[in-house]
Formats: structure tokens, C-alpha cells, sequence
């Protein structure tokens, strides 16, 4: 099974690309966890619920995985329960890096953050943020063994950009 994670700062567009994934290659994906999690809850994240979120992203990828024995996307992953525990709580559970490091992704498409912030309740902090935690991604990536490729310009360029991404991978044997 290869595994393809969309990931990035805030608003840069990670969900509408997975969509199109979704569907041009039809594969099943993973939601980002977080995102249903704030939906549910009437107050901001505390640290106590990290642990909770990680456990939650688990388990919505691995139900993902269950669905294709041969190609899974994830909106997001626990990369990014890492650096958003880290820029909001100076510090992430000791878990967090175990289960990362045991999951095996084969790819991540890494989204610039060029396109306009838009807010999304509690979700999103703002613009100035986004860049912060999007410069958090760029170092966390520089040093990942996971082949990366960003992804940028005008939504409508980005697919194809995650498109012909892929198809390296796929063309090289690691997808």
C-alpha cells in the first residue's frame, strides 16, 4: 500500500487538493482528524486533548488503509499534530513522535501557503500564524526520509503538480 500525505500550514488549499486526488485516482483518504474534533467540542483545544487527537488521526488513517490495498491519501497526518502542539504548547507528547515514526508514508505533498488565508473558526488563527507554522513544516520536512514535493501556485496548477508528483514516485518504483 502507498501512502500519500497533503500536508501544510492552515488554508493552504491541503483539502480541495485531496478531494481531487480522491476522486481522479479513486482511492479511498483519510480526514484530517483535528478538523472534526473542534467541530465537536464548544471550547479551543486544550493540551490535554492532544493525546486524544493523535489517537483519532490513527485511527482515521488506519480505516483509510483498510479500505485499498494499493493507494490511500491523508489530509494531513500526526506530522502536523507535532508542529501545531509545538507552536501552540511549546511541546508535543513523547507518543506523538513514537507513532510517527512507526507509520510508513511513501510520499508528501507539501502545499505553499501563497494562497489567500480565509478563516475558519476555530480552526484557524491567522494569516501571520499560518506562516509561522508553515516554516515549522519546511524544517520538519527538510529531514524527513519521505520523498517531498511542494505544491504551489493556483489551485487548478496544484493538481497537476500533485498529479505528475506521483506519477514520479510511481514511475521510480516508490509508489
Amino acid at each position: 500500500m502507498y501512502r500519500v500525505v497533503i500536508t501544510g500550514a492552515e488554508s493552504t488549499g491541503k483539502t480541495t487538493l485531496v478531494e481531487q486526488l480522491v476522486a481522479h485516482y479513486e482511492a479511498p483518504y483519510s480526514r484530517e482528524f483535528v478538523r472534526d474534533f473542534v467541530a465537536s467540542i464548544d471550547r479551543p483545544i486544550a493540551e490535554n486533548d492532544l493525546n486524544t487527537i493523535m489517537k483519532g488521526q490513527i485511527d482515521y488513517e488506519n480505516a483509510a488503509c483498510k479500505q485499498s490495498p494499493r493507494l490511500v491519501f491523508h489530509d494531513t497526518n500526526l506530522l502536523s499534530n507535532v508542529i501545531y502542539a509545538d507552536y501552540y504548547f511549546q511541546h508535543h507528547p513523547k507518543e506523538l513522535d513514537l507513532a510517527l515514526s512507526s507509520t510508513q508514508y511513501d510520499l508528501y505533498l507539501f502545499c505553499q501557503n501563497e494562497i489567500p488565508w480565509e478563516p475558519d473558526g476555530a480552526q484557524r488563527d491567522s494569516p501571520q500564524a499560518r506562516d509561522a507554522i508553515h516554516t515549522a513544516f519546511e524544517h520538519m520536512l527538510e529531514t524527513s526520509s519521505v520523498p517531498v514535493a511542494r505544491i504551489k501556485g493556483k489551485p487548478e496548477d496544484r493538481f497537476y503538480q500533485a498529479i505528475n508528483a506521483i506519477q514520479e514516485c510511481l514511475s521510480k518504483g516508490r509508489i
